[in-house]
């Protein structure tokens, strides 16, 4: 049996319990800001500040997730919505990243997002044709 081998992805950089405070947008063009900045995986394991850039965003297959857990419940109720949207609807996001995701032409963050005392889990699918590329400042 012939194996085909997906090498692991590894990204030099991570946005691993960063808050992000802005999504800029141009077109379809988009820079994710974060309080913090970015988290370096490889040695020296710093903290730069940055950002992250997306380009050639593809809109119309870009979506926030946002799931609500009831107080003891085992149930949730969700909303899915375009991502223009949701950022357009969360200028300045409580959104705190606790995971992320890479795949062919999507990324792909989740974690929890905190407005006005309600505390949700949020998942960001970006599909992007263009680079994924973080802005550091040295």
């Amino acid at each position: 049996m012939k194996q085909i081998i997906r090498p692991a992805i590894h990204v030099p950089y991570s946005l691993h319990d960063m808050h992000v405070t802005a999504f800029d947008v141009t077109g379809d063009c988009m820079v994710l800001r974060t309080q913090s900045g970015l988290v370096q995986t490889t040695a020296p394991y710093g903290q730069p500040d940055g950002a992250v850039a997306f380009s050639g965003i593809r809109w119309e297959f870009s979506f926030a997730y946002l799931l609500t857990f009831p107080p003891k419940a085992a149930t949730f109720s969700g909303e899915k919505m375009f991502l223009k949207d949701f950022i357009a609807s969360h200028p300045a996001p409580g959104l705190t990243i606790l995971d992320e995701t890479y795949g062919d032409h999507c990324t792909k963050y989740s974690g929890y997002l905190t407005t006005e005392g309600l505390y949700q889990e949020c998942i960001l699918e970006i599909h992007h044709q263009g680079d994924m590329v973080f802005l550091v400042e040295e």
